[in-house]
C-alpha cells in the first residue's frame, strides 16, 4: 500500500501537509499531488485548450470545450481579440464579461436609427461533459453607418479536476 499522506518534511518540498493521488506514494511521486499545504489552492489541471469563436450575423456564436468528467468542474477562461495578438501570442487577455446597450438616434423631430448591441464573452456549463464559450458580439437595428465589425474571439481554457464551487463563474 502506498504512503498517501505526509505531515512533516518531504524531500522535494520541505515541511507541510501532503496528500498524493490514489495509488501514488506521497514520499516520491513526481505527479501532481491531491493536496499540498504550500499552495494557496491545490487545484489539479484536468485539461486545457485554446480556440476561436467567430461571430456570425444571425446572433451569438459559441464553441464547446469537451472534458467528459460527468460533473461540472472548476475552470478558468481568458480571451482576447486579434488586435491583442502579436506573432500568435496574446499581449492582453480578459476575463469573461458582457455588456449590452440600446441606442436611439433622433434627427430633429424625425425618428432616426435605433437598435441594440451586446459585447463580450460569457461561459457556462453546457452539460456535465462540456463548457460552452459564447462570443456575445452582436448588433441589430437600423444603424445607418453600417454595422460595427463582429470580431472573432480567441480563448484559452483550463479545466480542473475539482468540482465548480463558483456557481459557473469560473476563476
Amino acid at each position: 500500500m502506498a504512503n498517501r499522506i505526509l505531515i512533516g518534511n518531504r524531500a522535494t518540498g520541505g515541511h507541510g501537509i501532503y496528500v498524493s493521488q490514489s495509488g501514488e506514494n506521497v514520499l516520491n511521486t513526481t505527479n501532481a499531488l491531491q493536496f499540498d499545504s504550500r499552495m494557496g489552492a491545490s487545484v489539479i489541471v484536468q485539461s486545457f485548450g485554446q480556440g476561436t469563436v467567430a461571430a456570425n450575423t444571425s446572433g451569438t456564436a459559441y464553441a464547446d470545450f469537451t472534458h467528459n468528467l460527468g460533473y461540472n468542474p472548476l475552470f478558468a477562461v481568458r480571451w482576447n481579440l486579434s488586435t491583442h495578438l502579436s506573432s500568435g501570442v496574446a499581449t492582453k487577455v480578459y476575463t469573461p464579461a458582457t455588456a449590452s446597450a440600446e441606442y436611439q438616434e433622433q434627427e430633429e423631430e424625425e425618428e432616426g436609427n435605433d437598435g441594440s448591441a451586446e459585447f463580450g464573452v460569457s461561459v457556462v456549463h453546457a452539460s456535465t461533459s462540456a463548457i460552452r464559450i459564447f462570443n456575445r458580439y452582436d448588433v441589430d437595428g437600423t444603424f445607418q453607418l453600417g454595422l460595427p465589425s463582429r470580431p472573432t474571439i480567441y480563448y484559452a481554457i483550463v479545466v480542473f479536476h475539482q468540482a465548480d464551487f463558483t456557481g459557473g463563474k469560473g476563476l
